[in-house]
């Protein structure tokens, strides 16, 4: 699964697939590795894709875009970024940071069901996986690293991206 991930990747950086398709080949990815109803994750199970969160060099221009294509109305504002609805999910865009390559994926959230930061941090520290709790406000996020070097956040699945503790600051 590592090489297809690896070809997956390698295939966007050098702009054979585009951003959608790249999302999209990562949610089939997930949507068919295999999970059984009765056992359940050394973590959590990941009820959903939560969201995935991408660098632009135009936040404007990106959210014209993908609203003019897709009819994704904001969700919620993080200056300088946007978050935009897609169904169960949302895609954040966020203004390139220095150092930062424009057109990256910065992370991507899987969505646990009753998410309790402390005790995934203490599982995540138990099985040797660093990770940290940042605060957004009320809010804690999980972060950690996969193997790849890829970002990913664990978060509530009912996290909508804002400032409150589940992300439910109204759009602006």
């Amino acid at each position: 699964m590592s090489a297809s991930l690896d070809q997956l990747l390698n295939h966007y950086e050098h702009g054979h697939i585009s951003r959608r398709e790249l999302v999209g080949a990562l949610s089939a990815i997930l949507a068919a590795l295999p999970h059984s109803g009765d056992a359940q994750a050394p973590v959590g199970a990941v009820k959903q894709l939560n969201h995935a969160s991408i660098f632009v060099p135009n936040v404007q221009k990106s959210v014209e875009f993908y609203q003019g294509l897709f009819n994704m109305p904001v969700l919620t504002r993080q200056d300088p970024g946007v978050n935009l609805s897609a169904g169960a999910g949302f895609l954040g865009i966020y203004p390139t940071p220095g150092g930062a390559t424009a057109g990256s994926i910065n992370h991507v959230c899987f969505g646990l069901e009753n998410f309790d930061a402390g005790a995934v941090l203490k599982t995540l520290t138990d099985r040797g996986v660093k990770a940290r709790i940042r605060l957004r406000g009320d809010t804690e996020e999980l972060y950690l690293t996969d193997p790849d070097g890829i970002s990913v956040q664990l978060q509530d699945v009912k996290y909508k991206g804002g400032v409150g503790p589940l992300g439910d600051r109204d759009p602006q």
